[in-house]
């Protein structure tokens, strides 16, 4: 998996960024021209994330963007 540094959402004090953190991209799918990114935090959280290409820099939305596994149901 590719490590990349991004900004977490939850870590913006008075609407400004943190420091960057590292993360683990583990997939991206392009719509409409959009590229949307899922990328997994260092606690093992996963959200959505955006690349902003003026900046170079990620963004995840580790607060409203958090991305729930599917679990499986398992009967007995």
């Amino acid at each position: 998996m590719l490590k990349v540094l991004a900004y977490l959402q939850s870590k913006q004090i008075d609407g400004k960024n943190g420091a960057k953190e590292e993360v683990e991209l583990i997939d991206a799918k392009t719509e409409n021209g959009i590229t949307h990114y899922i990328i997994k935090t260092s606690s093992g959280l996963v959200c959505s994330a955006i690349h902003n290409v003026f900046t170079n820099s990620y963004y995840a939305d580790d607060v409203y963007g958090i991305i729930k596994e599917n679990k499986k149901n398992i009967q007995m």
